[in-house]
């Protein structure tokens, strides 16, 4: 059995404090990180424009006839945007992943650069990405149910990130873990949850109406936004902290209704496609070209 340390969690106020607190001492190191995707994006699309460049102006200059009498440098200029744009996508994925461990390192305010918060996070890549990955795929399947239970699964699964960056978890474990932590509080947790969501709400439509719309307002608008996400951050890496530190686990944590809402949903899906696919077969138009097909053969 799991024993709890605490009847109730430290209070909302003084979670809202101390987040406000961590902020104040990381923000500029986010901001760094940002900066450092940002310029990496830029470069990766600089080089793309570069690598595109011939096959533009010889696509102009053809009247867009891109692939009458290609030469061999088009031919390999066509491979090489090819192999850029796989690339550049697959480096999209790969800041999507490191990104958010590095920003739980620099909420655990360790005192080493970026580059090198980096290089400890590509080893962490594949178990942060398959255990979100499996997360989404769950909670996905339970959305399909009327909303409800997809939500239900997201909130069950919210500190699981923080699982398997921080104690090494990965998979169903670090799924379970995370699911046994909200159980345990599950109303506290919602209820801090959801009144940070409402006042992020509250702040962002705020702020919408006094900056209006404009490229320099839209730019101070993002910038906020970026920052305010980073507070939430913050304020869940906290959360989970508290209680983390007051949950000692079971040898066996059950998710077994979680995996059948999910199966379910996922059958409805399935469902969903192959009857869409047998429907769009029988269609007037498709078997007429199908007894076309059937005769063209015959003959």
């Amino acid at each position: 059995m799991a024993e709890k340390k605490n009847s109730e969690l430290p209070s909302i106020q003084s979670l809202f404090q101390d987040s406000w607190e961590l902020f104040k001492q990381t923000w500029t190191t986010y901001l760094k990180l940002i900066g450092i995707g940002i310029a990496f994006l830029f470069l990766g699309a600089l080089i793309g424009i570069l690598v595109a460049l011939p096959v533009s102006l010889y696509s102009i200059g053809s009247h867009f006839q891109v692939f009458h009498h290609l030469t061999p440098f088009h031919i390999v200029t066509l491979v090489l945007l090819g192999l850029w744009v796989v690339f550049y996508l697959l480096s999209i994925i790969a800041m999507g992943v490191l990104f958010p461990i590095v920003g739980i390192f620099i909420l655990q305010r360790k005192e080493v650069s970026l580059i090198e918060l980096l290089k400890q996070a590509k080893h962490m890549f594949w178990p942060y990405f398959l255990t979100m990955l499996l997360a989404g795929l769950l909670a996905f399947g339970g959305m399909v149910l009327f909303v409800i239970p997809g939500l239900v699964i997201g909130i069950f699964f919210v500190f699981t990130s923080y699982e398997v960056v921080l104690e090494k978890q990965s998979g169903v474990s670090a799924l379970a873990r995370s699911y046994f932590m909200v159980k345990n509080d599950f109303w506290q947790i919602l209820g801090r949850v959801l009144l940070l969501e409402v006042c992020i709400w509250i702040v962002t439509s705020v702020l919408g109406h006094i900056i209006g719309r404009g490229l320099l307002l839209g730019l101070v608008q993002l910038v906020f936004s970026i920052l305010l996400s980073w507070y939430l951050r913050a304020y869940i890496f906290l959360l989970y902290n508290q209680v983390r530190e007051r949950t000692t686990f079971p040898q066996h944590i059950s998710l077994r209704w979680v995996w059948i809402v999910s199966a379910i949903g996922w059958g409805i899906v399935i469902l969903l496609f192959v009857s869409f696919g047998f429907g769009f077969m029988h269609l007037p138009w498709g078997q007429q070209n199908h007894i076309h097909g059937n005769l063209n053969g015959a003959a």
